[in-house]
């Protein structure tokens, strides 16, 4: 007598719902722990196992591959849970063979009378050598099982390994699970900068949110359990914020949180004030030019930065584009890339309608010409700038800190281009308080000097402008003296 078994499940979240429906050629889906990402791959290779076009002889034939980095993790994690749905006392839909390489060999009918027969072989690939075991395969799909302890070699071999059966098989790919990498990690880049065609990131919402009590250095994260978080049914109550007790911040994000890490070793800055999923534009912003004003965040320097934005009428901060160089004073930097910029992307905005704010040192003047870099930029180029009120570092972090903490019509008041990739991973971490010492919680009072510290000085001073924080009357008196003194400084053509 042939035993009749029937499947009935229904993804806990809309993301996990998303994520099981989706038939892209490559689908990832990145969540906390807990949050039900391995159940729903086993069972989307199970559904698909089930919807592979039968062949003449009405048998659905296909072979998937589970990889993850570690054999005891294989065995521990993706085996267990695999055999839990589909290999157990009361299931038996093949022979499950824990030989080398583990594999599950399934022949099961369905109700309209096809055969499914199936392989689901379980691999574990920890090293980038390991793709020699890949070479040769013939295989339907890929189940890549904590998709970040992968390597990128092993991930792009097994990329050109799918579709190769069965012959003309209706579907081909690669599907992934994992937990949140770290900013410089492959996942990110491709997730998040290059975005190739044919492959869908999904990110579940965090198990806990992010809120922070105090202010400036002595700011403190609080943690609360997320009433969006998926697959909650399925878990004990309160089983997000238990385990915040006795973690520390960055595991927390990470796992509990589904935020980005970071590869640093200090504190960041904006830690629970920055929220990648809620401040990061779905699509690059463009400048709206009806009756707006663009504004420009200066740092200076031999590393200068200049960062774009707009001040909505709402009270929204946008921030565009960000202008990075190294080893340019400011002429060289104006004229390589902040003017060409003014004249091509925003040709639309005349010089009296855009504002620069900047490093009040910069109304300082230099040894060599007896310009300061304000003054070259209200003088030579004719911009309507400003030094900012203050240079405290405090001042200036919670000039930022106003607009992403604070809503709008339940929106956030600030909006990061994702195109300023910068910007976002010093937001993520990069910028950060240096550690004091290697084995304590001890951290400088300021920045550290780093590739993130410059763009995100001038990001500061643009949200100090934004706010109005703005010492006015250095441009009244240096208008005067430029009056009384008309040999001071030199002509040059702006362009417009």
């Amino acid at each position: 007598m042939q035993t009749t078994y029937e499947f009935v499940s229904s993804a806990q979240g809309e993301t996990l719902a998303q994520y099981r429906q989706s038939r892209a050629r490559v689908s990832f889906i990145m969540g906390p722990i807990g949050s039900g990402k391995t159940i729903e791959s086993c069972q989307r290779v199970f559904d698909q196992i089930c919807e592979q076009a039968p062949n003449k002889s009405g048998v659905r034939k296909s072979r998937w591959i589970a990889v993850r980095n570690t054999y005891p993790d294989l065995k521990g994690t993706t085996i267990k849970d695999w055999r839990e749905l589909y290999d157990n006392e009361e299931v038996k839909l093949g022979k499950f063979n824990m030989d080398f390489p583990p594999t599950h060999s399934l022949d099961f009918d369905l109700e309209d009378g096809t055969r499914v027969v199936a392989e689901v072989v379980f691999l574990a690939l920890d090293r980038p050598d390991s793709v020699r075991k890949l070479r040769g395969l013939q295989v339907t799909g890929f189940w890549l099982n904590e998709v970040k302890e992968l390597s990128k070699a092993v991930v792009d071999m097994c990329d050109g390994r799918h579709g190769r059966y069965p012959d003309n098989c209706s579907w081909h790919g690669m599907i992934g699970d994992t937990n949140a990498p770290d900013t410089d990690h492959w996942y990110y880049e491709l997730a998040e900068d290059v975005k190739p065609e044919g492959w869908l990131f999904l990110r579940q919402p965090g198990g806990v949110i992010e809120t922070v009590i105090g202010t400036g250095h002595n700011r403190k994260s609080v943690w609360q359990p997320n009433p969006n978080a998926e697959n909650l049914n399925n878990l004990p109550e309160g089983y997000y914020i238990r385990q915040v007790q006795g973690k520390k911040d960055d595991w927390i994000r990470v796992n509990l949180g589904n935020l980005y890490g970071n590869v640093s070793t200090g504190k960041p800055i904006y830690g629970g004030t920055w929220n990648d999923i809620r401040h990061i534009a779905k699509h690059p912003l463009a400048p709206i030019p009806r009756h707006q004003t663009l504004m420009l965040g200066f740092d200076f320097g031999r590393t200068p930065a200049c960062i774009v934005g707009q001040l909505m009428p709402n009270g929204k901060l946008r921030v565009i584009e960000e202008l990075i160089a190294t080893g340019m004073g400011i002429r060289k930097f104006m004229d390589e890339m902040v003017m060409p910029a003014l004249k091509t992307r925003y040709a639309r905005f005349p010089l009296s309608r855009i504002q620069a704010f900047g490093d009040p040192a910069g109304i300082a003047k230099s040894g060599n010409d007896e310009n300061s870099p304000i003054g070259i930029l209200v003088d030579e180029y004719k911009l309507n700038a400003y030094p900012t009120a203050s240079n405290s570092p405090e001042r200036r972090w919670e000039a930022v800190n106003y607009f992403l903490t604070n809503d709008i019509d339940g929106q956030p008041a600030f909006e990061l281009s994702p195109e300023c990739k910068v910007l976002r991973k010093g937001f993520n971490g990069g910028y950060q308080f240096r550690r004091i010492n290697s084995s304590g919680e001890r951290y400088t009072d300021t920045a550290d000097k780093n590739s993130y510290s410059h763009p995100h000085d001038a990001c500061q001073y643009l949200a100090q402008g934004a706010q109005g924080m703005v010492d006015y009357a250095w441009r009244d008196k240096h208008d005067e003296l430029m009056q009384m003194n008309q040999t001071s400084g030199r002509d040059r053509k702006t362009g417009y």
